[in-house]
């Protein structure tokens, strides 16, 4: 008989095997902070390639660092605007001490460091103090000079000219002396008696220029023309000789720092080592070789700087060219350019033109490699 097979459970297994799909697969979108970020390589890339072709040392540094300080101010300048005046500055050669006691990045004097009310170690010496003490005070005296000089002309209407002048240098007699309050915590009170001295001499010397022109006393003004000339040159070289010595000795701080340090003095530092031996400087000896804190400062410095300027000319299209002249100059000068009492400034002409020119040559440079995209419309302007 045959055996009858025993009945089989039915299973129904249902597997879910997913079937690989056919569509590409979505792309993945940078948030808008990787976008942001994105935009900020790119440019820092782009305006350093560019400055690297104007001899300046560690571009991408100097972009990097000046782009961060611009981008954490609210009312910061064009980036492209402090570029320029860092380039105009130090050619990126961050570590540098002027002839008037200038330090780093944005060559911060002590005056406009404290001015900005920055609050780091600070350099300053008794030479120092004299050198802007007499670099302030002789700035009437040379008024007081060019103006006998010119009533002493004999073309016609000099006499009329020299008043003008006179009135105006009056007007300016105090330019700048107010900023040398800032110094207080460093100098004694006898060096604010001596600054209040000066400041009632140089009115009497303007006081007797007055009486002078008004007699139109020709021998008189000779010998006021001979006697203002020697004060002003005792003046001027006590400046350049107590502001030598300053700057030796701050260069010869910086350096024996730096070996100890680095090994090397900052002429040898290696190019890659510059910004970490700045905030090393600014930690020991004084906070203006910080690329870091320079940066914020030439941000709020400029921003200083474009409201003088404001006040000094009406003309949207001049503003620029003012402000880098304020920034280069100092409003005693520039007041005196404009007013006639400095014929010219050289350097600071130069620096005029150079500034407005550096800058439309980045902002074209960006605006040509970035068309269309969000910064290719001729100027940049800070992410925020």
């Amino acid at each position: 008989m045959p055996v009858q097979p025993p009945a089989q459970r039915v299973v129904d297994l249902q597997l879910d095997i997913p079937m690989p799909s056919l569509e590409p697969p979505p792309v993945q979108k940078a948030s808008l902070t990787e976008e942001g970020e994105e935009v900020i390589r790119r440019r820092v890339a782009i305006l350093a390639g560019e400055l690297s072709r104007m001899w300046t040392k560690s571009p991408e540094r100097l972009v990097a660092v000046i782009d961060r300080a611009s981008r954490q101010s609210k009312s910061s300048p064009p980036v492209t605007l402090l570029l320029a005046i860092a380039h105009a500055e130090t050619n990126g050669m961050i570590l540098d001490v002027s002839e008037a006691g200038a330090v780093g990045l944005a060559q911060a004097t002590p005056v406009a460091y404290l001015q900005e009310k920055f609050k780091g170690k600070l350099f300053v010496t008794g030479d120092y103090l004299v050198g802007a003490r007499a670099y302030i005070t002789k700035k009437p005296l040379g008024d007081a000079f060019k103006i006998a000089h010119i009533a002493l002309e004999s073309r016609p209407g000099a006499l009329k000219r020299a008043k003008k002048l006179l009135r105006a240098a009056k007007t300016l007699r105090r330019e700048g002396l107010d900023e040398l309050d800032h110094l207080r915590p460093f100098a004694r009170p006898r060096f604010f008696d001596s600054l209040a001295d000066a400041d009632k001499r140089n009115k009497a010397v303007l006081a007797e220029l007055h009486v002078l022109l008004e007699a139109d006393d020709r021998p008189g003004l000779r010998k006021f023309h001979e006697r203002v000339h020697a004060e002003y040159v005792d003046l001027r070289q006590e400046q350049l000789r107590t502001w030598k010595r300053y700057q030796k000795e701050l260069i010869a701080e910086r350096d024996e720092l730096l070996i100890e340090r680095f090994g090397v003095r900052a002429k040898y530092l290696p190019e890659e080592r510059v910004y970490e031996a700045s905030e090393f400087l600014a930690s020991r000896l004084d906070e203006r070789f910080s690329a870091r804190s320079m940066a914020k400062f030439l941000v709020k410095h400029l921003e200083t700087k474009a409201v003088e300027a404001r006040r000094l000319t009406h003309v949207e299209s001049r503003v620029e060219a003012m402000t880098a002249a304020l920034y280069n100059g100092g409003s005693h000068n520039v007041k005196r350019m404009l007013a006639g009492l400095i014929a010219s400034l050289p350097e600071t002409e130069k620096y005029m033109k150079k500034v407005p020119a550096t800058r439309r040559r980045l902002d074209a440079t960006v605006a040509r490699v970035e068309t269309g995209g969000p910064l290719g419309r001729g100027m940049i302007r800070t992410l925020r």
